[in-house]
């Protein structure tokens, strides 16, 4: 029979509300959406069931909701009500609009615009994400790390006329689109993120897994399944209503906004639960510098959620992970590019909360060169001071940085594009000081700096100065800038070179007595600090005394020192 689309035509239809005829039936699922169907003549409920309805016998159903007594006498002109789950549809594709990383259906690699038929799957890899969007505009994300497949999408639009609409009683009948569709995503790993649209629809869009069934006609909100024991599905609302059923047990739950529940599939979902309230997010930096991006929120006391995306919207995801309660994230493979962080908490039952979102910049790269010397927390002489490293191979010219505080706020040296991979300065203040490294790139690209690190300069020591003890029979030597720590080692000797050691000692303090040489002659003397870690400065410079042969004329002939 040949019906057009045409309200003159002889099979003009309606989806306006109707009153209902005759006295028995069986009741209306409260769930279904009715559409009116207009008798025209030759009409009779078996013919439509060849023609409009999904299958030979739905003809029985339309019978006993609209009590028609006799299936092959109804009336032009007739209004018949059909739930919209009985008409007949078309299978329509879905479209893959959103690619990230490693996406497959199968063996296969899935790429943006790709159609989506009924029964073919999509998977993420670890860093990878996908959006899938339905034939009535609704979305579904796929975060890293989950498989599903699109187990229905059909559409009622070709079998009905243009100016169809929905029966008055339906929240959704004003402003619909003249079509009619139906749809199931069913998830076999990992989760889903769903966007609804606010359509008419043949019965509600469902999300299903091995354990649970999920219907709504138009809201926002979350499904996933642990496919490892005990294989517990969780949903999530953020916007509307959802049923929430379990696939294996009589009783389900409606889940408003705000809510969420759990369900292995063997007994009816849990009680709705409030969701927790967004992590804060408000310390992490706004830049990272290494290419590892690590942060902690040491404050959390549930597990948390933590998605990173290329976008907003979250559609483009890259990672996908769980944490401990206030363990550390560590995200790799992240170009250098601006990222965006959300997290939400999970509780008890694995329900999890309100997303909150932080947009990051990582800059890492070039990565700074590799750091040879003075090592960490060396310790020298103040004076000249050598630096050494291996330069990054992608961008050879580097940039050196001396401070005298960790922050860098106290820069002492400051060296670009040093295309040597050594330098040499002269640092004359003793004290602790921080070095650090960038690679620079021949375009000007300047990467992050390294860690900073420590090195010591030490003083050298001050010249000693020689006097005779007050009885006359020994040489008295002194010198300032001792550390009440540090020991001294000194050396007196016959000859410049200290080969004709005299005599040598270790002290404490800054003083030193040594009995009156017997024999009077030229003499030199130096010293040197050992500190308690075992660093040990360079020799004093050396004194030279000259004791005299004749000690009658000491008294007069104070002894004359030269220093060298």
């Amino acid at each position: 029979m040949q019906h057009a689309a045409h309200p003159s035509t002889p099979f003009a239809r309606a989806l306006l509300a109707a009153a209902l005829v005759a006295a028995f039936a069986a009741p209306v699922r409260a769930a279904d959406t009715m559409v009116e169907f207009v008798v025209v003549r030759a009409d009779t409920l078996i013919g439509l069931s060849s023609s409009v309805l999904v299958s030979p016998t739905a003809w029985r159903e339309v019978a006993r909701i609209n009590k028609i007594p006799d299936p092959n006498r109804i009336l032009p002109g007739q209004r018949l009500r059909i739930p919209a789950r009985l008409l007949r549809g078309d299978a329509v594709s879905a479209t893959l609009v959103s690619v990230t990383g490693d996406v497959r259906s199968g063996d296969a690699p899935l790429a943006v615009g790709a159609a989506l038929n009924e029964g073919q799957s999509v998977q993420t890899g670890p860093n990878g994400s996908a959006v899938v969007e339905l034939a009535d505009g609704s979305r579904v994300r796929l975060p890293p790390s989950s498989l599903a497949e699109v187990a229905a999408s059909r559409n009622f639009g070709g079998r009905l006329p243009a100016h169809a609409a929905a029966s008055a009683d339906d929240a959704a009948a004003a402003n619909a689109p003249s079509h009619w569709f139906a749809g199931t995503m069913r998830v076999l790993r990992g989760s889903v993120e769903v966007f609804a649209t606010k359509v008419l629809r043949a019965k509600p869009l469902e999300v299903v897994t091995p354990t649970a069934v999920v219907g709504v006609r138009g809201t926002q909100y979350r499904v996933a399944y642990d496919d490892a024991a005990p294989r517990r599905t969780h949903a999530e609302v953020l916007e509307g209503v959802v049923a929430f059923d379990a696939a294996g047990a009589a009783g389900g739950t409606a889940l408003t906004a705000g809510f969420g529940a759990s369900t292995d599939g063997g007994s009816p979902p849990s009680a709705p639960a409030r969701l927790l309230p967004p992590p804060d997010l408000t310390a992490l930096p706004e830049r990272f510098e290494r290419p590892i991006v690590r942060f902690a929120l040491p404050g959390e006391s549930t597990p948390l959620r933590v998605q990173v995306a290329a976008d907003p919207a979250f559609d483009r995801m890259v990672s996908d992970q769980q944490v401990a309660p206030g363990a550390e994230v560590r995200i790799a493979g992240l170009d250098d590019a601006q990222w965006y962080v959300r997290a939400r908490r999970i509780d008890a039952q694995g329900i999890e909360g309100f997303d909150s979102a932080r947009p990051f910049v990582l800059k890492a790269r070039p990565e700074p060169p590799a750091y040879r010397a003075p090592r960490v927390s060396a310790k020298q002489p103040v004076g000249t001071v050598q630096f050494a490293w291996a330069p990054n191979v992608d961008a050879t010219r580097a940039r050196l940085q001396v401070a005298e505080d960790a922050a860098f706020t106290r820069i002492v040296e400051d060296r670009d594009n040093l295309d040597a991979s050594a330098l040499e300065t002269t640092l004359s203040k003793p004290g602790t000081y921080f070095w650090r490294l960038a690679s620079v790139r021949p375009s000007g690209d300047h990467g992050p700096f390294g860690d900073a690190q420590r090195f010591d300069l030490r003083p050298t020591p001050q010249p000693a100065a020689v006097a005779r003890s007050a009885d006359g029979n020994a040489l008295v030597f002194r010198w300032s800038g001792a550390r009440p720590e540090d020991k001294q080692q000194v050396e007196f000797a016959r000859d410049l070179d200290f080969k004709q050691i005299v005599t040598r000692a270790e002290v404490s303090g800054s003083e030193w007595t040594l009995p009156m040489p017997g024999s009077g002659g030229r003499y030199y003397f130096r010293y040197r600090s050992v500190e308690p870690d075992g660093f040990v400065s360079p020799y004093s410079e050396k004194v030279q005394v000259d004791v005299p042969r004749d000690w009658s004329g000491l008294g007069l002939l104070l002894p004359l020192l030269l220093l060298l």
